[in-house]
């Protein structure tokens, strides 16, 4: 039976892998030392036989922290993978694709989420107005006080020049534009803001103080009608968005970088208020990212400040502890210092190229779309060769464990990309319309993720699902060539051809994976991995006491040498005793040996071992019942 705990269930998938490969990687030496009693072998190129112990990571200022489902499926994808197709480096590249081939169902679930934000279906009317938006409240990352042109503005607005009424329109820099000009969008372009569909969206200008005399600055919108006066909220939003790319590239490179080093806090010079606002928020975000969905299809509380019905998430969820703020200071000094440091590297204090880090940040804009993958790949080269990190002190591969990082911050990157000015401004427009006034409240991260909850943990498990998915895919992959290598021995052992037929069928389904509807259901994905190593070291039959059950027995595969010894090294792993080579590379004889034992106890039980079973009267139908007597037969 399945664990209820997902962080057993994580730990028990971790364990069967372990296992499974490391029986993959002894039958190898098995069949070498019979070939070669007495020779050393060959030095290892990986050490893929790893121990749980080794799985975890050490206890650190972060141990209290929970991870994520993609996080835990970068542990079990780390004894999967190893070295090989599935190394962090292959990873990385691989979810770097995925970024670029994205917007499209990024744009999908902006189109949803947006819409319940309003708390309105798609047919909710809003009428002909002019209505003021406070400019901080949808740039919560001040990216408007930032110059396009320089090296920090060209990293997070779009690439694009503007011009107008060409699509996708630079609308960023358009809200940029309107802050320098004080006119209005019609006064500077003959015209209002058009939608994709050909109709007017609105006039914005930029204004110091709103129609109440409150001071903001604000941005002014005029909302005209649209044709025969039919307005309707949903028209109007995916209308705009249609006008827009969703986010660039390099932005959300910006953002992952940012993440992993501070370098655009650096470089921005930013102040210590956004500094903690940004550093709490991607807190908030990793929060989101460990919560599953497993007992909910959806999280369907719409509206403006509602928490959705989840457990986990109450009014505490956006609340911090002690150790919390600790560790937030702590990067929001590394930022001011121009520092970063890694739980993974001794947490030694290294300091941050900013200046190069943005060039190379700056320099995708005019990399090829073909290139692109192999250009964002580098960045994390450009971090860790910093001719000033050669004198510290740095035990590990530092090049791995930034890749790692850069991995695990791939969706906070990218919602950190997402939520710019142009994406909140129409979600904003629209409930200011319906005269919800709760946005003026919002100028901050913290603020926007407590207000707006259910946008926020909807749309960054949903973008993180999509990662999952990816990620989740690989580890299925390599686990079934895993599998073929258990399958193919089981299948030797058995003489019966019935039983090799029905280890074909097993391969065969291993082709199928059982629908996932959810990525964002833990016990979901997790269940499915451990359903897929289950398969190769579970008996095919059935076994119970009552008389049917019995002569279904038949059914059942017998006992396997390999099975029994997967099962050996599994319990071996659990006490922390060695199971890969030596480490001079030689192989582990003392494992050797019990493979060779369980053989040895497969080859004696098929020579010469047998059953004796008793058997009790039979009742005989109407004329009694027969004489007991005793049967001899063959186990399996």
């Amino acid at each position: 039976m399945a664990s209820l705990d997902l962080s057993v269930d994580y730990k028990k998938v971790q364990d069967k892998v372990s296992s499974t490969k490391a029986y993959t990687d002894l039958k190898s030496q098995y069949g070498e030392a019979k070939k070669k009693v007495g020779d050393s072998f060959e030095k290892q190129k990986a050490n893929v036989t790893e121990s749980l112990n080794s799985v975890k990571e050490q206890t650190k200022r972060f141990e209290k922290q929970i991870k994520s489902q993609f996080e835990e499926l970068l542990d079990i994808n780390n004894i999967t993978g190893g070295k090989g197709s599935n190394s962090i480096k292959y990873v990385k590249k691989l979810l770097l694709q995925t970024i670029k081939n994205i917007e499209p169902k990024i744009a999908e679930i902006l189109h949803e989420e947006a819409l319940n934000a309003v708390g309105c279906d798609q047919q909710q009317m809003f009428t002909s107005q002019t209505l003021y938006i406070k400019v901080k409240s949808i740039d919560i990352a001040n990216i408007l006080t930032k110059d396009p042109n320089d090296s920090v503005g060209k990293a997070l607005y779009e690439k694009d020049p503007i011009q107008i009424q060409t699509y996708p329109f630079s609308l960023n820099k358009e809200l940029f534009r309107r802050i320098e000009s004080g006119q209005p969008y019609s006064v500077d372009n003959g015209q209002l803001y058009i939608g994709r569909s050909g109709q007017d969206l609105f006039d914005i200008q930029y204004v110091e103080v709103d129609n109440l005399g409150q001071t903001g600055p604000w941005y002014k919108i005029t909302l005209p009608n649209r044709v025969n006066n039919i307005n309707k909220v949903g028209e109007f939003l995916i209308d705009y968005y249609k006008t827009t790319k969703i986010v660039d590239f390099h932005n959300i490179m910006a953002y992952i970088m940012n993440s992993l080093s501070g370098a655009v806090s650096i470089k921005a010079n930013v102040g210590l208020v956004q500094a903690e606002d940004a550093t709490k928020f991607e807190l908030i975000l990793q929060r989101i990212l460990g919560l599953c969905f497993d007992n909910k299809t959806e999280i369907d509380v719409s509206g403006v400040a509602k928490v959705a019905e989840l457990d986990g998430v109450d009014n505490s969820f956006f609340e911090f502890t002690e150790i919390d703020l600790r560790n937030i200071d702590l990067k929001v000094s590394n930022i001011k210092n121009g520092v970063v440091e890694y739980e993974n590297c001794d947490n030694v204090k290294l300091p941050v190229d900013a200046d190069t880090i943005l060039d190379s940040i700056n320099d995708l804009i005019f990399v090829p779309d073909t290139d692109l993958v192999n250009a964002a790949d580098k960045l994390t080269n450009v971090l860790t060769d910093n001719p000033n990190w050669s004198g510290l002190a740095i035990s590990g591969n530092i090049k791995a464990a930034v890749d790692l990082n850069f991995v695990k911050l791939i969706t906070q990157g990218l919602i950190g990309a997402l939520l710019g000015p142009k994406i909140l401004l129409p979600i904003f427009t629209m409930l200011k319309a319906l005269g919800q006034t709760v946005v003026d409240a919002i100028n901050s991260y913290v603020d926007f993720a407590r207000t707006f909850a259910t946008f926020v943990i909807n749309l960054v498990s949903k973008v993180g699902a999509i990662f999952v998915k990816e990620l989740f895919e690989l580890i299925k992959k390599d686990i079934k060539n895993l599998l073929q290598v258990v399958i193919a021995d089981i299948a030797k052992e058995q003489a019966d051809k019935r039983i090799t037929m029905i280890l074909k069928l097993i391969q065969l389904l291993l082709v199928v994976a059982q629908f996932i509807s959810d990525w964002r259901k833990c016990k979901s994905v997790v269940d499915e991995i451990l359903w897929l190593l289950k398969i190769a070291t579970s008996g095919w039959g059935i076994s119970s006491i009552p008389l049917p059950l019995l002569f279904a027995s038949q059914l059942m595969d017998g006992y396997s040498a390999s099975r029994a010894f997967i099962g050996t090294i599994e319990e071996m792993q659990k006490l922390g005793i060695p199971t890969g080579p030596m480490p001079d590379g030689s192989p582990n004889l003392d494992v050797l040996s019990k493979l060779a034992q369980l053989k040895a106890m497969v080859n004696e039980e098929a020579e010469n071992g047998k059953v004796q079973i008793a058997v009790g009267a039979l009742s005989i139908t109407p004329a009694g019942l027969t004489v007991p007597t005793s049967a001899f037969g063959k186990k399996m």
